[in-house]
C-alpha cells in the first residue's frame, strides 16, 4: 500500500528545494537557465590582457580561466586541452628591468612542463632582448615544471643583466603563487586525518546504536559525549541548513566534506526504510547536549497530545518560513536561525550562543526542545521518514545498505582525490567570432557584494595589489587622506565579526581591509570633510580590484555609526586621527553571491530633468 501522506512530504520537500534553487538560478555552482547575455553563450571574450592567447595555439576554440591560480587553459577546435597560461603581471609589476617592468606569459603543456616563456609588449631595448633570444635564455625554463624551475638556478646574462635578471626574478615569484595555490588545494596534515579517522569511528558506533538501541543503550553515554566533542567542539561537523543551502547552490568539496556527506546520505536512507531518526538521535552534537544536560533533572515537564502535536508543527512552519526567505532572497545568514554554529563558539554570532544557551537552559525542564519543536534541519530530515519495519532481515539489509553507502563514497574520495577538479569558469565561443571587449565594464558590471566565502587563502601579494588600486583613486586636491589596515589574522578578524553586526562574515572571510581617514592629512577645516568622498572613491577601487581577480568583497559601513567606529579604533589599535569609514571582508567566493542588474532607464535623463 502506497504511504501517501510521505509522498506528499517528500513533493512539498522538492517543490521547497526546486524553488530555492530556480530564485538563485542555480544548482551545484551550475547555471540552469539558458541566458543569451550569458558569457557561456557569447564569443570568446578577449581582454587587453588575453588577447594574445590565440597566438598560442595554431587552432584555438576558447579557454577557460581558473580564477583560483589565475591560469588561462587553452582548448582547440576538438576541446582538446593545448597548452596553459600563467601571467607575470600585475604580480610582478614591482620587478623592474632596465626599461621597467618585463611582463610575459608561462606557458605550459598538458604535460605541466614549461613549452615557452612569451614576451609581451615591454619597453627594454630591443637589441637587449634579441641577445637575450640569440643566447637561448629562455630556453633555460623549457621543459621544467613549475617546482622543477623553482629548484633551478638560473644565471643572469652578461650585456642584459638588468633585462635577464627581472625575467628571472619574475618567474620566480609567479612560479612560486602558483605552486603554493596548486599544493594549498590538497594538503592534509596528520591532525586533519585523526581528526578524519575518529569522526568515521564515531559513525560506525553510531550506526551500530541505531542497528541495536538495547544492546546499545548501556553505552549511549559515551555515544553523546563522543558526539559532543569529537563532532561538535573538535570538528564544527553537522548538518544545518546553511550546510544545505550552501551544497545545494555551491556544490560539495568531496575532498573536505565527505563526512558530512556520508552522514547526510545516511540520513536520508536510513529514515526511508525504518522510520526512525537517525541523524537527530544517533549524530547530531546538539541534540547531544540538549540529552545529556537533560539528565540533571529526570523530571520533566510533559504536554498533552494534542499540545505536543501542537509543538511539533511549530518546526514545519519554521522550516516553511525560512524557505520563503530564501525564495524572495532577503538577506540574511542562515547560521543565525539555528544554534548548532555554537560549537565554534570564536565565530557564532551573538544570536546564535543566546539561542543556544537558552534551549540547553529549557532542556533541564523539557525533554530537548529544540530538536522536538523548533529544529528546522530535523523537519527537513523528518519530512523523509518511511514505513517502519522492525524484521530481522530489514536489519540486515539496512547493515548492507550501510555499508555499501560508505563503500560508494570512498570510491568518490578516491575518484575526487586522484583526478584534479575543474575550477574554472568557461568563456565559449559562437560561430567562431572573437571578440575584444573593454575588461573595465565587464569588471564593473560583473562586482557584486559577496558574503559567502570558502577557506581558501588570500596572498599577501593579492591584497596589496588590491590597496595599490585603492591608493590610485581621484582625491581632491590630491590630498589623498586616506589609510588602508589590512588584517589577516584570525582573532582579529573574529573580534571584528563579533562586535560589527554587519560584518559576520568575516568568520569564512581570510582577509579584511579597513578604509580609513587620515585626519592630520585632510587639511583645512573647509576641506577637512572630503576624506569622506576621497575614501569612498578608494573603497570602490578597492572592490573593482577584488572581482577583477576573481575575488569576493562586501563593503561593510564604519563611519559616522560610533557603535561600529569604537570597536574597529579598538581592536585595530588606531590613532586618533584615523577615522575608519568601512570594513571589507575579503576571500575567495562560493559563487553564491550574484551581480545584480540595477539598470533604470528611467533614471537617466538627457539634456534635461
Amino acid at each position: 500500500m502506497v504511504n501517501t501522506n510521505r509522498i506528499l512530504k517528500i513533493f512539498v520537500l522538492v517543490v521547497g528545494l526546486a524553488l530555492v534553487v530556480l530564485s538563485s538560478g542555480k544548482i551545484f555552482n551550475v547555471e540552469i537557465f539558458h541566458n543569451p547575455d550569458s558569457p557561456q553563450n557569447q564569443p570568446v571574450v578577449l581582454t587587453e590582457q588575453t588577447a594574445f592567447l590565440p597566438e598560442l595555439c595554431d587552432d584555438f576554440s576558447y579557454y577557460t580561466h581558473d580564477t583560483v591560480a589565475d591560469c588561462y587553459y587553452l582548448y582547440n577546435s576538438k576541446k582538446k586541452l593545448e597548452c596553459y597560461v600563467l601571467l607575470t603581471m600585475p604580480y610582478c609589476k614591482d620587478i623592474e628591468g632596465y626599461g621597467g617592468c618585463v611582463p610575459f606569459a608561462i606557458v605550459f603543456n598538458p604535460d605541466d612542463k614549461i613549452r615557452e616563456l612569451y614576451l609581451l609588449e615591454n619597453s627594454e631595448t630591443p637589441s637587449w632582448i634579441s641577445s637575450l633570444y640569440d643566447e637561448k635564455f629562455f630556453d633555460n625554463w623549457v621543459g621544467l615544471t613549475a617546482k622543477e624551475a623553482l629548484s633551478t638556478q638560473i644565471d643572469a646574462v652578461s650585456g642584459a643583466t638588468y633585462t635577464s635578471q627581472a625575467v628571472i626574478e619574475s618567474c620566480n615569484h609567479r612560479l612560486s603563487l602558483f605552486a603554493n595555490t596548486e599544493a594549498g588545494s590538497s594538503s592534509n596534515s596528520w591532525v586533519k586525518i585523526l581528526a578524519l579517522v575518529s569522526s568515521f569511528l564515531f559513525l560506525i558506533f553510531a550506526i551500530y546504536s541505531f542497528l541495536v538501541p538495547q544492546k546499545a543503550s548501556r553505552f549511549r553515554i559515551f555515544l553523546l559525549l563522543a558526539s559532543i566533542g569529537i563532532l561538535g567542539f573538535w570538528q564544527g561537523d553537522f548538518l544545518s541548513l546553511a550546510l544545505f543551502q550552501k551544497w545545494l547552490l555551491g556544490g560539495v568539496k568531496i575532498w573536505t566534506q565527505i563526512f558530512l556527506l556520508i552522514v547526510l546520505i545516511l540520513s536520508i536512507i536510513l529514515p526511508l526504510i525504518t522510520n526512525k531518526s537517525f541523524y537527530c538521535q544517533f549524530i547530531c552534537p546538539f541534540g547531544a547536549a540538549q540529552e545529556l544536560i537533560g539528565k540533571i533533572n529526570k523530571r520533566k515537564i510533559t504536554f498533552s497530545q494534542p499540545l505536543t502535536k501542537l509543538f511539533k508543527n511549530i518546526r514545519l512552519l519554521f522550516l516553511f518560513v525560512l524557505f520563503v526567505m530564501l525564495v524572495v532572497a532577503i538577506d540574511f545568514s542562515l547560521e543565525d536561525f539555528e544554534p548548532f554554529s555554537a560549537f565554534k563558539f570564536k565565530f557564532a554570532s551573538a544570536s546564535t550562543l543566546i539561542l543556544a544557551l537558552v534551549m540547553l537552559f529549557l532542556s533541564i525542564f523539557i525533554n530537548k526542545p529544540w530538536c522536538r519543536f523548533f529544529c528546522p534541519t530535523g523537519a527537513f530530515l523528518g519530512l523523509l521518514r518511511g514505513k517502519s519495519s522492525k524484521s530481522e532481515s530489514k536489519k540486515i539489509s539496512i547493515a548492507l545498505l550501510s555499508n555499501i553507502v560508505l563503500g560508494l563514497t570512498v570510491l568518490v574520495l578516491v575518484y575526487f582525490n586522484f583526478i584534479k577538479p575543474d575550477n574554472t569558469k568557461s568563456v565559449q565561443q559562437s560561430n567562431n567570432e572573437t571578440v575584444i571587449m573593454n575588461n573595465a565594464l565587464e569588471v564593473i558590471h560583473n562586482r557584486k557584494s559577496v558574503r559567502n566565502f570558502t577557506d581558501e587563502p588570500v596572498t599577501k601579494e593579492q591584497l596589496e595589489t588590491i590597496v595599490k588600486a585603492g591608493m590610485a583613486a581621484p582625491t581632491a586636491r590630491n590630498l589623498q587622506p586616506w589609510a588602508f589596515v589590512v588584517v589577516t589574522e584570525r582573532e582579529k578578524l573574529d573580534a571584528l565579526a563579533e562586535a560589527l553586526p554587519y560584518a559576520k562574515m568575516l568568520k569564512e572571510a581570510q582577509a579584511a581591509i579597513i578604509v580609513c581617514g587620515d585626519m592630520q592629512k585632510a587639511a583645512t577645516d573647509v576641506d577637512s570633510a572630503y576624506w569622506v568622498q576621497d575614501c569612498s572613491a578608494a573603497t570602490q577601487n578597492v572592490l573593482l580590484a577584488v572581482e577583477s581577480m576573481g575575488l569576493g568583497a562586501v563593503w561593510t559601513a564604519a563611519y559616522p555609526y560610533s557603535e561600529r567606529m569604537n570597536p574597529v579604533i579598538e581592536i585595530l589599535n588606531l590613532p586618533e586621527y584615523i577615522r575608519p569609514l568601512n570594513v571589507i571582508p575579503v576571500g575567495v567566493p562560493t559563487g553564491v553571491d550574484k551581480p545584480k542588474d540595477k539598470w533604470k532607464p528611467e533614471r537617466l535623463h538627457w539634456e534635461k530633468w
